[in-house]
């Protein structure tokens, strides 16, 4: 699997594109901003993006949604309770100052727990994670979990937002934390960490662990 990550927009949102280098075949993870550097990216890789997912739906996640759409033809995933949030009238509840821009999308897949996304010879499996929202996603694939909004290196997401519970939060933790070895673990902010490193410093993780 070849990763490329692209940080977007004001929030410096990270966007992957990870490919299937046997096939080219691709999906895009969070395309939050700057279609014009995601589509340049894809064409530089000669991906065929065949899946645009969400880990959620907040807006640093979804703005370029339309445009990197409307270029592959991409089906789009997202978790059935963050569906509602990719409405025009929900995103700008974020401010239109930074949403106006916003081009709605329609959902071709409603992800649920369990569910397994195929792209090429990869298979990227669906871990329903609410806290950060309720319909907030992992994907995990061969060594590597897209975690969203859920894990960051040495903390976890805001659950103060709409739809955000902390004791949602740790039972999200927990179910992470109980995944069988080490992953790179691949955040929807910042920089990239471990599972293993998580599991042992992450105040948060361990709170949910003893759980």
């Amino acid at each position: 699997m070849v990763i490329n990550v692209l940080q977007v927009g004001m929030l410096m949102t990270n966007c992957y594109i990870a490919m299937d280098e046997a096939t080219k075949e691709a999906i895009v993870v969070d395309p939050g901003a700057r279609e014009d550097k995601i589509l340049a990216a894809i064409k530089d890789m000669g991906a065929d993006v065949k899946y645009i997912v969400f880990t959620h739906s907040h807006y640093d996640h979804i703005m370029a949604a339309h445009e990197v759409w409307k270029a592959t033809g991409a089906k789009i995933a997202v978790h059935k309770d963050d569906a509602y949030l990719l409405k025009k009238e929900e995103v700008t509840k974020f401010g239109k100052f930074t949403t106006a821009k916003y081009v709605e999308v329609t959902p071709d897949v409603l992800l649920e727990d369990g569910d397994k996304i195929q792209v090429g010879n990869l298979t990227f499996d669906v871990l329903n994670t609410p806290g950060h929202s309720n319909g907030s996603i992992c994907l995990v694939c061969e060594d590597v979990i897209f975690a969203g909004d859920t894990l960051f290196k040495g903390t976890c997401g805001r659950c103060d937002l709409v739809n955000g519970d902390l004791n949602k939060m740790y039972v999200s933790l927990k179910k992470i934390a109980e995944l069988k070895g080490d992953y790179r673990v691949l955040p929807g902010h910042e920089s990239p960490t471990t599972l293993e490193y998580e599991r042992h410093s992450n105040e948060y993780m361990m709170e949910a662990m003893k759980r």
